[in-house]
């Protein structure tokens, strides 16, 4: 007996089916052909996540991709976000692009942390180093900021404005430590005190405010400093 299909207006979000039933929704609804010309069908998934199954049909057979952000943001599965966290997600994306740091257009699943994300990494590069993400939750939004060798930036941090080193030394320090499994674990000296920082301690702003921007883009310049074009003599 075949199993029955989800209804089509049943949202996509992370682990609330299993992919297989998104995938077999649109088996019957676009054809096995054209839904398996997508490829890697969970990859290309993540970024309708938040969409009913009726709007992803929609927008496959109309062929339609949103253009940029502000287009993004338009769509109903964004109206949980505030139009100030929607001016700040976007003032955000044009600072950080001149970093020479991108979101690749998509707005997709938040996993485990948040119902979506917004992932910015190296422009025009194929790992696409990670430097930011925006968690995009029901009622408000928080910005993840990712460091390496922040003692050699401990006196900038240290003459930073409160809401910046506060990123620094707010929350708890890494519950696992001195041992700890995690990659990526951080340990560092702020104001002559020492943080152990893992995945379950990260640097994150709770709230964001577009009146602090600049504060935080001064902060990402400082560790990642866009590089200048050698000119070829």
């Amino acid at each position: 007996m075949a199993s029955r299909l989800l209804p089509e207006d049943t949202e996509i979000i992370w682990n609330a089916n299993p992919v297989g039933k998104y995938r077999d929704f649109l088996y019957e609804a676009m054809g096995k052909e054209v839904v398996d010309s997508k490829g890697d069908f969970q990859k290309w998934l993540l970024p309708h996540y938040g969409k009913t199954l009726k709007e992803l049909v929609n927008d496959m057979q109309n062929n339609y991709e949103a253009v940029n952000l502000t287009e993004l943001l338009a769509q109903r599965r964004l109206n949980i976000v505030s139009e100030n966290d929607k001016a700040f997600i976007i003032a955000f994306d044009n600072a950080i692009n001149e970093l020479g740091y991108d979101c690749a257009n998509t707005i997709g699943s938040g996993y485990s942390w948040s119902p979506l994300m917004i992932i910015y990494g190296k422009t025009g590069t194929k790992s696409r180093p990670c430097i930011a993400r925006i968690y995009i939750n029901n009622e408000d939004i928080s910005l993840r900021l990712f460091f390496t060798n922040i003692n050699k930036h401990s006196a900038y941090i240290e003459n930073a404005p409160e809401h910046i080193k506060a990123i620094f030394f707010g929350g708890h320090d890494c519950p696992c430590r001195p041992d700890c499994p995690h990659k990526g674990q951080k340990i560092y000296t702020i104001d002559d005190k020492t943080y152990h920082k893992c995945c379950h301690a990260d640097f994150r702003i709770v709230t964001p405010k577009i009146e602090e921007l600049s504060d935080y883009m001064g902060l990402l310049a400082k560790f990642y400093p866009v590089k200048k074009v050698k000119s070829v003599k």
